[in-house]
């Protein structure tokens, strides 16, 4: 290795690396599952590392690699069916690891809550979904929001406010069928 490559991977690692925990986290967010979240984190980093001297602005490097994950993330969406597989086996991993310590009944209820959750921000559209998890995650800045997806901070906000609402909608129709189906299992005759 030349001295002027090793030179430019600790710049690389100085900059870089202290981003890593929110790329991680964004990540984790967009995919649901840790396997894939660490995948497109080193894909991120791989690209990034690539692409260095592509980035003018060392102060605007945490909204340029935000982007690199954005941009992972989109071209792995296709990969839809085998991501729910994982968080599937992740899910019974998870119920497997921890029934010793908590109650069955404790366990899906906390289940349900988030599946809940996660279903409905599934259910939006990418832009209000993206926008959702970049501001609630590390509490990201309009102006970060803005620049990591490139679009005016009015559109941020104005998306922002619009994703707030559609999951508010999809809560709300989630909860409406829920109730639905209680109803419909309480209203069954026993047969017994």
């Amino acid at each position: 290795m030349t001295k002027k490559t090793e030179t430019a991977g600790k710049h690389f690692k100085k900059l870089t690396y202290p981003h890593m925990k929110l790329l991680y986290n964004v990540a984790l967010k967009y995919t649901g599952n840790v396997f894939d979240a660490e995948d497109i984190v080193q894909e991120t980093y791989m690209m990034a590392f690539h692409k260095f001297s592509q980035l003018k602005d060392p102060a605007k490097c945490k909204p340029w690699l935000l982007r690199i994950l954005r941009n992972n993330f989109l071209k792995t969406c296709q990969k839809e069916d085998a991501r729910q597989q994982l968080q599937k086996s992740d899910y019974i991993a998870f119920l497997k690891s921890e029934t010793h310590t908590k109650g069955a009944d404790a366990l899906l209820e906390e289940a349900a809550d988030t599946r809940i959750v996660n279903d409905a921000i599934d259910q939006l559209p990418i832009k209000y979904k993206e926008i959702l998890i970049l501001y609630y995650m590390d509490d990201m800045l309009y102006k970060d929001i803005a620049s990591t997806l490139d679009i005016p901070i009015g559109t941020v906000m104005s998306r922002l406010n619009r994703a707030k609402e559609a999951l508010k909608v999809q809560l709300l129709k989630q909860l409406k069928k829920s109730r639905e189906n209680i109803l419909h299992l309480n209203s069954t005759p026993d047969h017994s």
